[in-house]
């Protein structure tokens, strides 16, 4: 039994629901012929990283305490490239709306808008930083 703080509303989406989004997700990311390759370059134990999103969307929808790293710097190892944020986000949008229920997938889709958002601007800031220095 999940032990963990969770709020009423955070109830409503049940760890299965995570679970099914997460491997939705990644199923669709793994077979996609630009993201498949640029995820598998860096991630070499899937099982861990898939616990590790599990843990990620779990404090997102269910505010539980499972996830405690840095969103960040984990993606800093890919090579992304502009047009790669909308095609992560065109294959994260109907995976949350497939597997949670309405109000949670519209909650999940905002937030990995957002995230994108921010990796987007830090991967333009770390791309214009190295331009201005050179």
């Amino acid at each position: 039994m999940d032990t963990s703080q969770s709020s009423a509303a955070g109830n409503a989406v049940g760890e299965e629901a995570v679970a099914d989004l997460v491997t939705r997700f990644y199923e669709r990311v793994r077979a996609d012929e630009r993201l498949g390759p640029m995820f598998a370059a860096v991630i070499h134990d899937w099982d861990r990283h898939l616990q590790v999103m599990r843990d990620f969307w779990s404090a997102v929808l269910r505010r539980t305490n499972r996830y405690s790293g840095c969103i960040m710097s984990p993606h800093f190892g890919l090579e992304i490239a502009g047009g790669d944020f909308e095609r992560w986000l065109a294959l994260f949008r109907p995976s949350a709306r497939e597997t949670l229920p309405a109000d949670a997938a519209t909650r999940a889709i905002i937030v990995a808008e957002a995230v994108s958002d921010r990796l987007r601007r830090a991967f333009g800031h770390r791309g214009g930083a190295t331009a201005a220095g050179e």
